[in-house]
């Protein structure tokens, strides 16, 4: 499936999401040098914010992801940065290091939804891990789902480098999946052009190229501890703890598991 989110707009994509970038940061490098964590993997590292910040901190970082987009913007910016962590263009259903690893990451709700793709994750996962190597992943509860919220649109905007992206978002929970559609409309900085009437000034805005628009789909899955444990325990892995972190009025919930043997 198509996403713009992991396409087109790519340059945008850590503006958007509207994560505390530093504070998940400090928690997963608290996580990871607890554990004694050298190398990480990034399981869907998206344009890869965390890899090139754990880089930095001089952890051995390398992210995987299917979007080439978000590949090559991430090993773009890197080199900006001048870093040299390793991205790699791949599925996280079957990608495997050349040697197993500390820690892997799987952020931004990236879990697969379904039962059976979740287990296929977290084998290949644990195969990627060495015994006692964590995942951390991020999720929210069953029990934090706002009601109330659940299919009202939602608008937001920003502006970045002389752009405007408007996003309106509205979602719908089905059993204990959340599927959102979003629209974004991106606006150039140039001003749109007079004309004397409504019809006139439409014609030409399309032919100025001043707004595109983009419609992107996504599904998350609420769990709830018992659920996580459960399927920790049939693929290889303990449920050692859980972290929490304020997003929005929301919460951020990241847990961490361990390879059992």
């Amino acid at each position: 499936m198509h996403r713009p989110l992991y396409d087109e707009l790519v340059p945008y994509y850590e503006l958007v999401e509207g994560r505390d970038w530093r504070g998940e940061l400090g928690l997963i490098e608290s996580i990871l040098k607890q554990h004694g964590s050298r190398t990480v993997v990034d399981l869907g590292c998206g344009p890869g914010y965390h890899v090139r910040a754990l880089a930095k901190l001089g952890f051995e970082a390398t992210g995987i992801d299917i979007s080439r987009r978000n590949i090559l913007f991430a090993r773009r910016k890197a080199n900006q940065e001048h870093l040299r962590p390793r991205f790699v263009i791949g599925s996280y259903y079957d990608y495997q290091p050349r040697r197993s690893v500390d820690a892997t990451l799987c952020l931004n709700w990236s879990i697969p939804t379904r039962d059976d793709e979740l287990r296929r994750f977290l084998r290949n996962t644990r195969l990627m891990l060495r015994i006692g190597g964590i995942l951390i992943l991020d999720y929210e509860r069953v029990s934090d789902i706002v009601w109330s919220e659940v299919g009202k649109p939602m608008v937001n905007s920003w502006d970045f480098k002389g752009r405007t992206i408007v996003r309106v978002s509205r979602g719908e929970v089905i059993s204990n999946v959340l599927h959102s559609t979003d629209v974004y409309i991106v606006y150039s900085n140039r001003r749109p052009p007079k004309s004397p009437d409504e019809a006139a000034r439409y014609r030409r805005m399309r032919g100025t190229n001043l707004a595109k628009t983009y419609i992107d789909s996504s599904y998350v899955r609420f769990f709830s501890i018992p659920e996580l444990r459960r399927f920790a325990a049939e693929s290889g892995f303990r449920l050692i703890d859980n972290h929490v972190l304020p997003r929005n009025g929301y919460k951020r919930n990241y847990a961490v598991l361990a390879r059992a043997s």
